[in-house]
């Protein structure tokens, strides 16, 4: 990725980081004095996410939060014509033309994946801030999160990704004792997603008699940049289960362990990924794996596990270890226990966090980040190193293929 030959990869990061607030405080907020009392709000998708994002702004706003829902679109009727019943906001059938509105500060994006990118780049070029639903891209293309990234610098715009236990103060804390040596040198970390049962946003012949495109359902605007294909209800009700439109655990459940751990251990790009696992119990016509292994290999360490299921419970812990401790995520907070072999005499640390991670508190941060111009807890460049990894993670499953990342060229490739 680059905006011109002679700019360097590590220059690009470094303007990426500091450049959205350095722009807008060049041009000015497009906001203005009134919108910064009061932030106006459209939520494009308006399903199970999409709900959930309009249930906590409006419980925001009856808290006393200067948020107003002034637009719902939605391309399935029924889903829209609640959205906008339940909130009183405008419905729109066609997220450009929420674009278009002049009195809409800020976009949620709660599409399918594939919708992700294509949202988020037009809304930054139009002016608006963005929330958008994890995964923040598509896993197929790393030129996703590149572009994101540089639609968010250039229009001087706040982006927080919906990875909303983000909001948790634990990963500042630890990340502080890190910073000090609490453990020495990173060496591991793991962290999975196990979950068991027939989930309905993931079964492969689920079906609903009401939807009707053609008729209540715009199929064609919800395939958008997707491959063309006839209307089958699990592609629209689960469509979790389905390549054209998702990665599966690896984008749902993954970016909710990884990007804390990205933030936590300070990581950036990594160097090599292994991904594993297979489609063992559910035979019921979806196409990603209900058992997901990724090893992410970061040049001179850490490496980071994660595994994630749909077909059993058992989980692992969220630990990370290094040479002189280890860091355990439980109970109120993190437990830190020393390596005795190093450190014999070191005492056992606890911290308890001191802010909760919530989607309230997610949206929180992202609204006083609009009115501040401030980085959120899970901006766009936490996004891009979590969806670098994790799009070398889908290929590396597919292709049954290691994956290397060259980062110059910003650009990973099987070996």
């Amino acid at each position: 990725m680059h905006d011109d030959r002679n700019v360097s990869r590590r220059d690009f990061v470094k303007r990426s980081v500091v450049g959205a607030a350095a722009l807008a405080a060049g041009a000015g907020s497009a906001l203005g004095a009134q919108a910064a009392r009061r932030v106006r709000v459209a939520t494009i998708g308006c399903g199970g996410m999409g709900n959930g994002h309009l249930d906590t702004m409006m419980r925001l706003k009856q808290a006393g939060e200067a948020v107003e829902i002034a637009g719902v679109c939605d391309v399935f009727q029924p889903r829209l014509q609640a959205a906008a019943q339940k909130t009183g906001a405008v419905p729109y059938a066609n997220w450009q033309d929420v674009l278009k509105a002049p009195d809409i500060d800020a976009v949620s994006i709660a599409t399918p994946d594939h919708w992700h990118a294509p949202i988020a780049v037009a809304a930054l070029d139009a002016g608006k801030d963005v929330y958008c639903e994890k995964p923040m891209t598509y896993w197929k293309d790393l030129k996703a999160p590149q572009e994101v990234v540089k639609a968010v610098q250039r229009n001087g715009r706040v982006m927080q990704v919906g990875t909303q236990g983000m909001s948790d103060s634990i990963w500042e804390q630890v990340s502080q004792r890190l910073q000090d040596g609490a453990v020495g040198g990173l060496v591991h970390a793991q962290a999975s997603d196990m979950r068991n049962g027939n989930i309905g946003v993931y079964a492969g012949d689920v079906t609903d008699p009401n939807v009707k495109p053609g008729e209540n359902l715009d199929w064609e605007m919800w395939l958008g940049p997707a491959p063309k294909h006839e209307f089958v209800p699990a592609r629209f009700l689960a469509f979790r289960s389905f390549w054209d439109y998702s990665g599966g655990t690896g984008t749902d459940f993954f970016p909710h362990i990884l990007t804390p751990l990205i933030r936590t251990m300070n990581l950036t790009f990594p160097h090599r990924v292994t991904a594993s696992g297979g489609l063992y119990q559910w035979q019921d016509g979806r196409e990603v794996p209900d058992i997901f292994n990724v090893v992410i290999e970061y040049l001179d360490g850490p490496s980071v596990l994660l595994v994630s299921s749909l077909s059993t419970g058992s989980g692992l812990p969220m630990v990370i270890r290094g040479k002189e401790g280890t860091v355990l995520f439980e109970g109120p907070g993190a437990v830190i226990e020393p390596q005795r072999d190093w450190r014999p005499e070191a005492p056992r640390e606890e911290l308890a966090r001191t802010r909760g991670g919530s989607l309230d508190e997610h949206w929180r941060d992202f609204l006083n980040c609009v009115r501040t111009r401030e980085k959120p807890r899970s901006n766009e460049v936490l996004g891009y190193y979590c969806m670098t990894a994790l799009h070398m993670a889908i290929h590396s499953y597919r292709r049954g293929r290691v994956m290397e990342f060259d980062p110059e060229e910003e650009e990973a490739e099987a070996v």
